[in-house]
């Protein structure tokens, strides 16, 4: 099939998306290969060799390789606290119910389901293949076969954990277990059957299925087996009953009928280990080294005690594990022959027989292995391994060469996957581009434009380092503060692979390992620092401090101490011996111990067993292996302790042997060894007792028994060694053994509590003495943790930690309730070190260095002075504690400046409190300078880097709380005290600037981002943000304490805000073109954003502007650049602006306001800035003083304008009685904040370019802002002016456009505008005058005002205002009582402005406005004008007192030249046309010109002065001059012409309305007339007299129409005069229907009438008063038969007569006016003209063939015979208004032919002949309507009904209808259906008798009109008023319920008869009244067919 589109449906384009379906993919092949393994599987033993490959390609394919794949303790294994989720596989889809084995045809369809029958029905073919093996080849039974069981069993686990509601797998490995004869796991299985139901095995209860009834039953006998009594006597076993089941059924019912059933496990396990041989049994150390191992024997021995190896058998020997590449050969050197008897002796004891051992047999492996076919998923390490990793990751500082867990994250290389697969598909474009980045990278041969382009792309991250770097350098050089270094240097010194060498400075070192520890650090380092755990400020709580003082805190000797790492020297021949033998866990584990501790046994350093040490003494061990062999010796101490003890006990008894002898005993090495092993036991031991023995430790009370015990008795069993070997050697010295037994019991004693500290004191001492005596003998022991070294400043530590102890335990105890005395202890003590600390100046010698470490260090002894050393010197307690506080630690000294600080927060004084804070920054970097730090290896460098900067991050927060708390924060700084604060924080800061270099190379991809194998995605992004986060607040305390040293040194800063902006610009810059400036909260931008605004004195203000607008950019995204190019995208997230920030931001934007023009401001982006600034402020609140102002402005702008207050406002005085209104009431309007909004809306409107009528709203707004601002002071004259500008535009814009609300009557509207705009000019001159400055600026916007002032002043005395707005209103008058009379009149308050005085005030103002700005033309033209108008009022006054004979007023006038003058000024000033294309400004010459010509015609000047004022106009250049006064009327239409050709867009209308009068006005002939005519029409008014006047740029608003109207007038007056009836016609209709284009519109119209009747009757001869000559003696018959005649001979299409086309267009003229003029005048000739045609026309007529018709008989046969009478078609109406009833002809009537019966019964009556009545006018008027209309085709009339002229009919429901004949259009007749209605159901209406109606006027049809002249076409019935209509159709109904009621119920029904045999009197009454009410609403009623007569 063809396929199609819609059309009107837009296509897609199919675009083939790049999905990544590659696990869907992955899944399918994955289930074809699980189809595939199920259909081997099910065909039995014949097929398990495909079977087996089968699920090996199964378990081979990608999906097994998923994370999600994984069992959830694996998951938590490898993520740890990052796995987000527990159940992966539960989130996106559901497992549905397990499915069985062979059930090929219902394949899985998820990814759960298919793990889950994959492990199962492997599981199930592993039982099934062995179950067949023993079947072939016997053996000895299940037992037998454990390899295969526990593989089962591990993937009956597998499918478990991926489906833990499959209760049949639940029974499977319930027995599986039970053949392994692991009870634990059988029971488990058995439960997990039950489970499943919240109310305790409710449903087993209830006898549930046989699956869970045999669990059930399984459970309870396993139970009792085990002999559980409390599980069985709780439930659900105990309400359990007791049912047995049969043999038969248990067999049935157990899945595999060969293994025992699950509750024979308890019995099996005893009877199937008893008797079995022993095994060797495979020890795998995760990794090989001493700790590994250490590890994998501790593990196996836990194993075995907590039951998990029940099914080893006793007496199995241990094999360790040995890697392919382990070197096991032994050194050149032979091992001494001493070494061998304890290896010999302890084989030799847990030998077993030969018999018993199996040597051929494999050995066993201990440690449970991952399933065959999952080892080659995912290379990772089993169980143990993954334990040991963790833990040694979790517990150990050392790097050690732990494998890596794998990434979530898979790609094709940690799957080991080719780039491309055949078939498959590239990887991502993505993936592709980071390796190619990443081999750019590593290419050291890159080209030279590829490093030319890194380097650009660089170029701005270090040049904005440059600059920040050089600016704040600058500044702390002054202040004495280290600063921040090169950043050129720092980028060669972190980008080097060995800066150790290269750079001496200690700051770089520690910054290259900032750069390290994000390149390669990132797995180790991101838990430090993203770390969720709140920090407590480095260990520096109290019960740390207490920790290191007491000496039970570890201490960092193994990481300080230069000896090498212990890892795997001698491992090799160690297993290979113990593979050897036959040996136990526990001797393995003695054996381990023993080539640990004793000398000898492992090679030196120097690589020869001859003369080592223990490397115990002479290596440093891994943190692991320390733990591994504490946890050792403390769970197999009852075992090792045997074992020495046998061992010293056989030296003793052999050295009594010799004694007994009297022989000298000399002690072997071997015997020496035992010894040594022993104190290093001992020593050992006293660390574990020393770091529990703390209370706060977390160690029970019986553990610490414990251990206090083995303590114990190792003391004496090495007492008794050392005692053994000094008896062997009495003549020997002191050496290192014997000194570290004496040291480790005087140590044993400060542990004791039963041992008094004087004693310790003097034991101390005594062994000071003792090492004095060895000449300061060093010994490091550097594994223990308590004596890591023995010296003498070890001792004096010792003895200054238990003198001071009393001191710090009072210090750090939390009962202390006095701060005061805490502060006096320390302070004295902490203040003198750090001044004299040098540990910060990191940038120093080697030298200094080694003093900074000897200051510094705990570990490394200082020189003593010799003085104070001597006996007997003592130094004083406070020497003491500075002497013991200079070789502290960090750890110790932190914690007391914790603890003094925790001592100021308790009296509340902040300034201490940061002070402290200060200097734990400072003590915590000066750490990094020490050997202690400098000497570790790389990754713990690493994170010790980091933890203490997160430590440091801690501090400077709250440090910048404080400071922004409190503002006396720094009232305890010292000078010296801030310079080493700036110093820190400095080396601070050039740390993390490393971080920010390779966060840049990373950006621009010259390195590749740091992979966090083992992390989410997103952890080096949360790293770096983190890092960012603390260089800002880093910033922030930097530029604090900038702050406070500039104050301290303010003469080495002579402008302060100068440096504090360039150092917040930098840091802003250089922090911003990395994306981070936004970081920290925003605190940065805030905090630069406060310190710019406050720093208003800054030099450059444009760069500090600028520098503002970036950083409100930043925070908020408001744009106030007065150049846009200047904004920076930094990429910052924004917040929202609040109302505090607006409100201070208000001076900065309006400062950058008046730097943009307000009419450009709308299209700036700062426009978008200040709405956003303006709606965070907020509606202001409302406040009553500020209301009363608000009711004072609005009633004072309404209020009439008094000429005494626009005069004084010249002088300056004005002004409002309004309440003061405070700055803090109204803070945003006291800025002029409301002031700029508003003068932005009115710019912006005013500004628009507008084309036709808008919406007024921006002008709405700026009137309310002006009058917001307003309310707060009234003083402000620019807020006063911009207010009446408003006004003024408000007003333009009501006039602008249409002349509707001039000529509507609302002028209340306009004139409020003028008032209110007067008043504010007013007010604003009066302000300007009094407070206005005399800048140009001001000077030019002060001429401004009074331009518009007096625009505004001329305009509202002329037209269309005509001086309303000054005209007092009735309803303004004011009460006043009577100096007389004492009486109360209304009077008006003042007399208004005349209007020769409001031009003469505006030609003041325009004077004024000149003054100022005498460069515009505008001012003098406006000026010209008023002058003007003042001189012809004088002359004009003049003429008129000299026509009456009166002397003339003298006034002080202005003269013509003055007029002329301000006129050729005005035009001097014109601008010079520049622009091509702008029009010339044409007004001031065509005024000039125009003044001209009309002084002439007032005979004020001659023609040569004429000539001689025109000659200042450039227009009349090249003119002839008028040589008479007759040729002036040449001179000027000349000059007007040139004036027109300059005008080529022909806006001047005035030019040609003057060329018309000057052609029209000296003369009236009707050629004249012709000529201004043809002027008019030549573009003015149209041939279809359409009036084409535009309003000219210059022109006033409201002007236009005035002069539409003017022109209209004139051309009125022309075609009058020159009887241009068609044109007149035409513009008639034109001026009708534009109301809104001409002023005053109804007088125009009023006017236009009256000419066109004029015009009219002119035409037609009409004389005025026909109607009445000749109508009001006639007789109506006549009258009526004479009217049909000439309404027949009117209608007939060939009928030509002047007199008939004029009644035509008098009707037309009437229709055409519609009520907007009274219809007087036009019914008067219409009667006029109709009684012309009656007279002359109608008695010629011939009578009518109607006249002459037949009566009817066809038909009508039953009826009597008739007379003959008029036709049918009388209406109704004229029944019964206008015709008189006759009893002779009432037979004739349709009323008598239809309903002869009723007629009978009315003929008895007696009925009167009415009176005749005249011809009335409404008559008249309806038969001059007639007979004005034509016929449709040119037909004879016809009597087909049509429908009549619509009217509204009063209500007829309830109500009896006449339907009588109607007219109806042709239109009509075919869409009503009740046109169809034939004649008979129409009702015959009885004729009175006469025949005054004619068929005439109802049944001749009109022309059909257009329906758009509907409007124009009504007639006058259309206009009738409705109540008019109602009242009339009431009075007849009740008339007629009248008459009805007196004949009664028996007149059924009620006929027209009825209603004219009433009494004469009646009938007449009814008449006169209805034609006096409305005779034509009266006769629409009866008309129309719809009126009712009531049934009562």
């Amino acid at each position: 099939m063809a396929s199609w589109n819609a059309l009107n449906v837009e296509a897609v384009p199919a675009v083939e998306a790049d999905l990544d379906d590659t696990k869907e993919i992955q899944i399918e092949e994955a289930l074809k290969l699980y189809q595939t393994a199920l259909k081997h599987h099910s065909e039995g033993p014949q097929s398990f060799d495909k079977t087996a490959e089968a699920y090996r390609a199964l378990f081979e394919s990608d999906i097994f390789k998923y994370n999600e794949s994984l069992s959830e303790w694996k998951r938590h294994e490898l993520f740890g606290d990052t796995l987000v989720f527990d159940t992966i596989l539960q989130d996106d889809f559901e497992a549905g119910p397990a499915q069985a084995a062979g059930a090929a045809d219902s394949a899985p369809n998820t990814l759960p389901q298919i793990l889950h029958l994959s492990y199962k029905n492997h599981g199930q073919f592993l039982l099934e293949t062995m179950q067949h093996w023993i079947r072939q080849h016997g053996g000895g039974g299940v037992s037998s076969q454990s390899t295969h069981i526990l593989a089962a069993l591990s993937y009956f686990a597998e499918a478990l954990d991926k489906e833990d509601t499959d209760l049949d797998l639940w029974l499977r490995t319930a027995s599986v277990a039970a053949m392994l004869g692991s009870q634990r796991i059988t029971r488990f299985c058995l439960e997990a059957v039950l489970d499943g139901d919240d109310e305790l095995f409710g449903s087993v209860l209830r006898l549930p299925g046989l699956e869970e009834g045999f669990a059930g039953q399984q459970l309870r006998e396993l139970v009792s087996t085990m002999e559980d009594n409390l599980s069985l006597m709780q439930a659900p076993l105990s309400s359990m009953k007791r049912k047995k089941l049969s043999e038969t059924l248990k067999k049935r019912l157990n899945p595999y009928p060969f293994a025992p059933l699950p509750s024979e496990v308890a019995k099996s396990a005893a009877s199937r280990l008893v008797g079995a041989p022993p095994e060797r049994i495979n020890l795998s150390p995760a990794k090989w080294d001493w700790a590994g191992v250490g590890e994998a024997i501790l593990r196996h021995y836990m194993a075995e005690q907590s039951g998990l190896m029940d099914h080893i058998p006793a007496g199995s020997s241990i094999n360790i594990s040995i890697p392919p590449d382990a070197s096991v050969q032994a050194k050149e050197e032979e091992q001494e022959p001493a070494s061998a008897p304890v290896i010999e002796d302890t084989i030799e004891v847990a030998r077993p027989t030969e018999a018993s051992r199996l040597p051929d047999k494999e050995p066993t492996t201990a440690v449970t292995k991952e399933p065959a076919a999952q080892e080659n998923d995912v290379p990772m390490e089993d169980q143990e391994t993954s334990t040991s990793a963790n833990n040694a990751d979790e517990d150990s500082t050392t790097p050690q060469d732990i494998p890596q867990s794998q990434s979530r994250k898979r790609s094709t290389d940690s799957a080991g996957l080719p780039e491309t697969a055949e078939g498959g598909r590239l990887r991502s474009k993505r993936l592709r581009a980071r390796e190619t980045i990443t081999d750019l990278a590593t290419n050291e041969s890159a080209p030279p434009d590829m490093a030319k382009q890194l380097e650009d792309q660089l170029w701005r991250f270090t040049h904005a380092d440059q600059c920040l770097f050089e600016v704040v350098n600058d500044m702390f050089t002054r202040l004495g503060v280290e600063g921040l270094g090169s950043p050129k240097a720092l980028r060669e010194i972190v980008t080097e692979s060995n800066p150790q060498g290269s750079s001496p400075n200690a700051t770089d070192r520690v910054a290259y390992d900032m750069f390290t520890a994000l390149q390669n650090g990132g797995a180790k380092i991101a838990p430090v620092l993203l770390s969720g755990e709140p920090v407590d400020l480095g260990g520096m709580s109290r019960e740390a401090g207490l920790n290191v003082f007491l000496g039970h805190a570890k201490t960092n000797i193994s990481q300080v101490c230069a000896k090498p790492v212990l890892e795997k020297e001698g491992l090799g021949p160690f297993a290979l011996g113990v593979n050897e033998q036959w040996l136990s866990i526990k001797e393995v584990a003695l054996a381990w111990l023993e080539l640990l501790l004793a000398p000898g046994r492992l090679p030196s350093t120097s690589g020869t067993l001859q003369n080592s040490m223990s490397s115990y003494m002479q290596y440093r061990w891994a943190e692991d292996l320390k733990r591994h062999l504490v946890q050792i010796i403390v769970n197999m101490d009852d075992f090792i302790y045997g074992r020495l003890l046998d061992r010293i006990d056989e030296i003793s008894n052999t050295i009594l042997k010799h004694r007994s002898l009297s022989e000298d005993y000399q002690l072997s090495k071997s015997d020496l060894a035992q010894i040594e092993i022993s104190e290093s036991l001992f020593e050992l031991h006293l660390d574990i007792y020393s770091l529990i023995k703390h209370p706060h430790s977390g160690v029970d009370s019986v553990t610490l028994i414990v251990q206090k015990d083995r303590l114990d008795r190792w003391s004496h069993l090495t007492r008794d060694a050392i005692q053994l070997r000094s008896d062997c050697s009495p003549k020997s010295d002191l050496d290192e053994l014997a000194l570290r037994h004496i040291w480790a019991s005087v140590f044993h004693m400060s542990v004791s509590d039963e041992i008094a500290a004087e004693h310790v004191l003097y034991a101390l001492e005594e062994l000071k003495d003792m090492f004095h005596s060895s000449d300061g003998l060093l010994i490091e022991v550097q594994n223990n943790a308590v004596m890591p070294e023995l010296s003498i400043a070890a001792v004096d530590r010792e003895l200054a930690r238990i003198s001071m102890k009393d001191f710090f335990l009072k210090v750090f105890d939390h009962d202390e309730k006095d701060p005061v005395a805490v502060i006096e202890s320390l302070e004295p003590i902490l203040e003198p070190i750090q001044e004299d600390q040098s540990g910060l100046e990191m940038d120093q010698s080697s030298n200094d260095e080694d003093q900074a470490d000897a200051l510094s260090s705990s570990t490394v002894g200082r020189a003593v002075d010799p003085a104070a050393d001597m006996p007997g010197a003592r130094s004083s307690p406070l020497q003491e504690m500075r002497k013991f506080l200079d070789s502290a630690s960090v750890s110790l000294r932190l914690s007391l400046w914790q603890r003094l600080r925790e001592a100021y927060e308790n009296i509340d004084y902040p300034p201490k409190v940061l002070s402290c804070y200060l200097r734990t920054i400072e003590t915590l970097i000066g750490e990094f300078s020490t050997s202690t730090y400098q000497e570790s290896a790389l990754p713990e460098r690493h994170v010790k880097l980091l933890s203490r900067f997160r430590i440091v991050d801690e501090v400077v927060v709250k440090i910048l709380q404080i400071i922004k708390d409190e503002k006396s924060a720094f009232d305890c700084l010292s000078y010296e005290h801030m310079q080493t604060s700036m110093s820190a924080i400095s080396h601070l800061l050039r740390i993390m600037s490393a971080a920010n270099i390779f966060d840049d190379m990373v950006r621009v991809s010259q390195l590749p981002a740091p992979r966090m194998e083992g992390l989410p995605s997103g952890t080096y992004v949360t790293i770096t943000t983190r890092l960012h986060d603390m260089q800002l607040r880093l910033w922030m305390l930097q530029y604090q304490l900038l702050r406070e040293g500039v104050s301290q040194t303010q003469d080495e800063f002579p402008n302060p805000s100068d440096d504090y902006f360039e150092f917040l610009r930098h840091v802003h810059h250089a922090t911003g073109v990395r994306g981070f400036c936004h970081s920290a909260g925003r605190l940065f931008l805030r905090l630069a954003k406060d310190e710019v605004l406050r720093l208003d004195d800054v030099t450059e203000s444009n760069n500090r502007d600028t520098e503002l607008s970036q950083l409100l950019y930043d925070l908020y995204g408001l744009r106030t650049f007065t150049e846009p190019l200047e904004c920076q995208e930094f990429g910052t997230l924004t917040e929202i602006l609040d109302k505090k920030t607006a409100s201070s931001l208000l001076t900065f934007i309006l400062s950058q306001t008046e730097k943009i023009n307000i009419k450009d401001l709308p299209k700036n982006d700062l426009k978008v800035a200040i709405d956003k600034v303006h709606g965070a402020l907020g509606r202001p609140k409302t406040n009553e003083n500020i209301s009363l102002n608000r009711k004072i402005l609005t009633t004072f702008f309404k209020s009439p304008v008094s000429p005494v207050e626009l005069f004084n406002c010249l002088k300056g005085v004005g002004s409002l009685s309004t309440k003061l209104i405070p700055l803090e009431v109204a803070p945003v309007a006291a800025k002029g904040w409301y002031f700029l909004m508003g003068n932005i809306a009115l710019s912006k409107f005013r500004s628009q370019k507008r084309l036709t009528q808008g919406p007024t709203e921006d002008l709405n707004f700026a009137q309310a802002f002006f009058l917001q601002d307003l309310e707060y002071s009234i003083d402000r004259w620019e807020t006063w002016y911009h207010l009446a500008q408003a006004n003024d535009t408000q007003l333009e814009e009501c006039i602008s456009w249409n002349a509707d609300k001039m000529n509507n009557g609302t002028t209340v509207e306009l004139i409020h505008f003028q008032r209110a705009a007067i008043h504010c000019y007013t007010m604003a001159v009066a302000s300007a005058f009094r407070e206005a400055d005399a800048a140009p600026q001001t000077i030019a916007k002060v001429s401004q005002l009074y331009a518009d002032f007096g625009n505004r002043i001329y305009s509202s005395s002329r037209e269309p205002f005509s001086m309303n707005a000054f005209n007092i209103r009735d309803t303004e008058h004011k009460f006043y009582s009577g100096s007389v009379s004492q009486l109360v009149y209304q009077h008006v308050p003042f007399h208004s402005l005349t209007v020769y005085t409001a031009w003469k005030f505006a030609g003041v103002l325009f004077r004024r406005a000149i003054k100022g700005s005498p460069d515009k033309w505008w001012n003098y033209y406006m000026l010209g004008k008023c002058l003007w108008k003042m001189y012809c009022s004088n002359a004009d006054d003049a003429s008129a007192a000299t026509a009456r004979l009166e002397v003339p007023p003298r006034k002080d006038g202005p003269s013509y030249q003055d007029v002329v003058d301000a006129f050729v000024s005005a035009i001097e000033t014109l601008p010079e046309k520049k622009e091509r294309g702008r029009e010339p400004i044409l007004e001031p010459h065509y005024k000039l010109v125009s003044i001209a010509h009309k002084l002439f015609q007032r005979k004020a000047i001659d023609h040569e002065k004429g000539a001689e004022i025109v000659h200042h106009t450039s227009y009349s250049r090249n003119l002839s001059d008028p040589e008479n006064p007759d040729d002036w009327e040449r001179y000027i239409l000349v000059v007007l012409k040139a004036l027109r050709t300059a005008d080529k867009s022909a806006w001047h209308h005035r030019i040609i309305a003057r060329s018309a009068h000057v052609i029209y006005d000296d003369s009236t002939d009707v050629m004249v007339a012709h000529g201004a005519k043809h002027e008019l029409t030549q573009q003015m008014f149209t041939k279809t007299m359409a009036v084409q006047v535009w309003k000219p740029e210059y022109e006033r608003p409201g002007r236009h129409f005035v002069y539409t109207t003017r022109y209209t007038k004139f051309f009125v007056h022309l075609l009058d005069q020159t009887g241009d009836k068609a044109n007149f016609e035409a513009l008639a209709k034109r001026v009708r229907r534009k109301q809104s284009d001409f002023f005053e519109h109804s007088k125009l119209w009023q006017q236009l009438c009256l000419r066109y009747l004029q015009m009219l009757r002119r035409i037609g001869n009409i004389p005025d008063g026909q109607e009445d000559a000749i109508f009001r003696a006639l007789n109506h018959d006549e009258f009526s038969v004479q009217a049909k005649r000439l309404e027949a001979w009117c209608q007939a299409p060939t009928t030509q007569h002047h007199v008939l086309d004029v009644l035509r267009d008098v009707i037309e003229l009437k229709r055409l006016n519609n009520g907007l003029m009274k219809p007087l005048l036009i019914d008067d000739l219409i009667g006029d003209t109709y009684g012309l045609l009656y007279t002359t026309v109608a008695p010629s007529l011939q009578p009518l063939p109607s006249e002459q018709q037949p009566p009817l008989q066809t038909g009508f046969a039953t009826l009597p015979s008739q007379a003959p009478g008029p036709l049918l078609g009388s209406s109704l109406m004229q029944v019964q208004v206008d015709g008189a009833a006759d009893g002779a002809s009432s037979t004739n009537t349709p009323f008598s032919i239809y309903h002869p019966s009723q007629l009978q019964t009315q003929q008895t009556d007696p009925v009167a002949r009415p009176r005749v009545k005249p011809v009335g006018r409404r008559e008249l008027q309806r038969r001059a309507e007639a007979c004005a209309q034509k016929l449709a085709g040119g037909g004879v009339v016809t009597t087909t009904p049509v429908t009549a002229i619509p009217i509204r009919s009063p209500p007829s429901a309830m109500h009896a209808q006449l339907p009588l004949p109607v007219r109806m259009s042709p239109e009509k007749a075919q869409n009503d259906p009740m046109a169809s209605t034939t004649p008979n159901e129409q009702l015959r209406v009885h004729n009175s008798g006469t025949g005054t109606a004619t068929t005439s006027v109802t049944n001749v049809e009109s022309a059909p009109a257009s329906i758009h002249d509907s409007a124009d076409d009504e007639s006058e019935l259309s206009e009738l008023d409705e109540s008019e209509v109602q009242e009339i159709a009431h009075e007849i109904e009740q008339e007629v319920a009248a008459v009805h009621n007196h004949h009664g119920p028996a007149l059924q029904p009620v006929t027209i008869k009825s209603l004219t045999s009433r009494s004469v009197a009646d009938k007449e009454k009814l008449e006169d009244e209805a034609e006096r009410r409305a005779g034509s609403a009266y006769r629409n009623v009866l008309g129309n067919g719809s009126f009712a007569l009531s049934e009562d």
